[in-house]
């Protein structure tokens, strides 16, 4: 393999690997805000049935 190549080659995975964080950090933080989303105003908690 000439260098030109292994250094391309080395490119291409290091922005495959940077758009995947990527797209994992928008996932996570996604997730995240469904998770802890506040309750709507005037929400009532639901009662307990036995």
């Amino acid at each position: 393999m000439n260098p030109e190549l292994r250094l391309a080659l080395l490119g291409a995975i290091t922005v495959f690997f940077w758009l995947v964080a990527q797209a994992w950090t928008l996932l996570v933080l996604w997730a995240e805000g469904c998770a802890t989303r506040p309750a709507r105003p005037g929400a009532t908690p639901e009662e307990k049935t036995p």
